[in-house]
């Protein structure tokens, strides 16, 4: 009897609850429509807050994340196939017969349809939760003041350029530095290598500060954070570093130019991650003095030096430079 029973049970869950709920496509045919229409206004009035938000954040210049602008596309797309829907209850009220009964079936497969988008229209909403609509997009930022001069060449610092690149694309190298006089072109010489590194794909990115004989630990964590987009919420030089330090490692390869060091800089005070805190960052400093490379941590194989111009170099930059302000005479000449 028991079994029987249990059979029984079977049964009536197998058709009779399955018929009940085709049926209640019918009985709620005008309620599954309206849950529709509640669900679909309550979408767009979360899409236009959610467009608000992005147009702010154009305003200031940020990106969209991308997880928005899909969501935005998404809301765009379910509620078009939701209003589509409903405009055919219109057709489901054309009679089916002399006795001027609805049309049943149709009105059973829109009641259907309805129930599913609406169910569709509450998904797409939960997910339109988002911790952030936008983000700074890094700057290129790095720029050689050689691009100025022309395609000249100067074969002691090409050679030297290239060294640096080498050592820059060696496993084994994380410190690398370049000393010499004053006014040499330090500058020029590492910006040149960075061009050449972010041209080469050698690091995913590459920052450049400038460190001055008095260093401003603030301007030198701006200078890096407004090249990965980064701003700063804290304060406080230990707050900043440890943002700065946190959004470094966040890339798998980096280069971080450090240009004319005078003393020893506090890496861990301004925010640069090093020695095994993050094996992708390299460090490329310059500074007027070797000892200060030294006291930096670069070895001795990864230390150039950057000579003066030989004779021959320094005659072809006058040349250079002469031929541009006999250009400008001459223009001047002829108005």
């Amino acid at each position: 009897m028991e079994i029987l029973t249990s059979i029984v049970g079977k049964v009536v869950d197998y058709t009779v609850a399955p018929i009940g709920r085709q049926a209640s496509y019918l009985i709620f045919y005008k309620g599954n429509f309206k849950m529709l229409a509640d669900n679909v206004n309550d979408l767009q009035a979360a899409r236009e807050r959610v467009f608000h938000s992005v147009e702010e954040e154009r305003r200031n210049g940020k990106e969209i994340e991308r997880d928005v602008v899909n969501w935005l596309e998404k809301v765009n797309e379910v509620i078009e196939t939701a209003n589509q829907l409903q405009q055919e209850p219109r057709r489901a009220n054309v009679r089916c017969s002399k006795w001027g009964f609805p049309n049943l079936i149709l009105r059973h497969q829109l009641s259907r349809k309805a129930t599913k988008i609406a169910h569709d229209v509450v998904q797409v909403q939960g997910k339109g939760m988002f911790d952030r609509f936008g983000y700074l997009p890094s700057l290129d930022g790095v720029a050689s003041s050689s691009s100025t001069r022309g395609n000249e060449k100067y074969e002691t610092r090409d050679s030297l350029k290239e060294d640096i690149v080498n050592a820059l694309s060696d496993l084994n190298s994380r410190n690398i530095g370049v000393y010499g006089l004053g006014g040499v072109g330090k500058t020029t010489l590492v910006e040149d290598v960075a061009l050449i590194a972010k041209q080469h794909k050698l690091f995913d990115k590459v920052v450049i500060a400038h460190v001055s004989k008095n260093p401003d630990f603030k301007t030198i964590q701006g200078e890096i954070a407004d090249l990965l987009g980064l701003r700063f919420d804290e304060e406080t030089i230990f707050g900043r570093a440890n943002r700065l330090r946190q959004r470094i490692k966040m890339e798998k390869s980096i280069l971080v130019i450090l240009d004319n060091i005078w003393t020893m800089l506090d890496l861990k005070e301004v925010g640069i991650p090093f020695g095994n805190e993050h094996n992708g960052c390299k460090l490329l400093m310059t500074s007027r003095n070797q000892d200060v490379l030294v006291q930096m941590d670069v070895p001795k194989n990864f230390t150039f030096k950057l000579e003066l111009m030989s004779e021959n170099e320094t005659w072809n930059l006058f040349q250079f430079m002469a031929g541009d302000v006999g250009s400008d005479s001459g223009t001047c000449n002829e108005k």
